[in-house]
């Protein structure tokens, strides 16, 4: 079981290289991906953002890289000597014109005219790809982690809420017979009241309960239930990375049980009881959409070729749903 929320963060340096990665996700029903990277490294986005994609399906992810190439110092500064002479120029000239001074001319000239600018260096994308590459997998690697930790967290609460809806449910088996035991009181006594008036056939009063024990029955709604939780506990201890759909739907079933034995029910005790399952349940509905589930294909992503092949198979797989 797998939380959509999740955080990890990557320092890395070597002789060559200075990498911080950071990236975190909240609940979003699709996979929406923001990455932000330096210029340096914009030529690997597709790859990257395939590579989460891969092994991340639901969420809204903020991804960041911070990225320095230590072979990029100052010794690959240039200097235009040219730009500089001719600005100098300008700038003593208009000191004459208006009979004043700058404070600071040298200042002035490298802050505003670009004398100093860094070389053109051709950028070796396979050996950005290949170091790039090894970081995501690690940064990754520890992201699920904690999308684990969140998600074992998430199961231990369903546990216990589950545990209450059981226990709910046992009340209401309790309290089932007195429904139509009550009904039968009460229809003794109204007739009992006005029989001095009004002659009433024993067999029409056994009719009478006995219809009524055939609309508030709630046999089916409890087996159905019982069943359902039983489904439920067998999710909870199992690690399916698409069990998160199945739960989601176990819920709605549940709580259309709930719904109907409220409607059914002639007890306040039993409708106190269905309204608060149906609090508790609410409680795990809301929790369940934090859970991370893969369509089947997405899961199965090592069969594409290349990552513009998986980015085109995502895109389309969002279009349909």
């Amino acid at each position: 079981m797998r939380s959509m929320t999740g955080y990890s963060k990557l320092n890395y340096e070597d002789e060559n290289y200075v990498i911080n990665m950071e990236i975190k996700s909240v609940n979003n029903k699709n996979l929406a991906t923001k990455i932000k990277l330096p210029y340096n490294l914009n030529l690997l986005e597709s790859f990257i953002r395939a590579e989460i994609a891969s092994q991340i399906s639901r969420g809204s992810i903020d991804f960041r890289i911070e990225f320095e190439n230590k072979n990029e110092s100052l010794k690959n500064l240039k200097y235009d000597e040219n730009l500089a002479k001719s600005c100098m120029d300008i700038l003593n000239k208009m000191e004459q014109d208006f009979d004043d001074k700058f404070s600071n001319k040298l200042d002035f000239l490298v802050r505003n005219f670009g004398v100093i600018s860094q070389k053109d260096l051709e950028t070796d994308e396979e050996k950005y790809k290949e170091i790039i590459d090894l970081k995501l997998k690690e940064l990754l690697h520890n992201f699920i982690k904690t999308k684990v930790e969140e998600g074992n967290r998430l199961r231990v609460f369903f546990k216990e809420q589950l545990n209450i809806l059981k226990s709910k449910l046992e009340q209401v088996k309790e309290l089932r017979p007195q429904v139509v035991e009550n009904y039968k009181q009460r229809l003794l006594n109204n007739i009992n009241s006005i029989k001095a008036d009004i002659n009433f056939n024993e067999e029409d009063i056994l009719k009478e309960v006995l219809l009524f024990s055939d609309r508030v029955d709630i046999t089916e709604e409890i087996s159905r239930l019982e069943s359902h939780f039983k489904q439920l506990e067998h999710e909870f201890e199992i690690d399916e990375i698409s069990q998160g759909k199945k739960i989601e739907f176990i819920f709605q079933e549940v709580f259309r049980e709930f719904n109907t034995m409220g409607v059914k029910s002639n007890m306040y005790e039993i409708s106190k009881l269905v309204v608060e399952s149906k609090n508790e349940l609410e409680k795990m509905r809301e929790q369940i959409m934090n859970i991370e589930w893969f369509n089947h294909l997405l899961a199965s992503h090592k069969c594409f070729k290349s990552s513009k092949m998986l980015l085109q198979h995502l895109w389309i797989s969002q279009q349909v749903s």
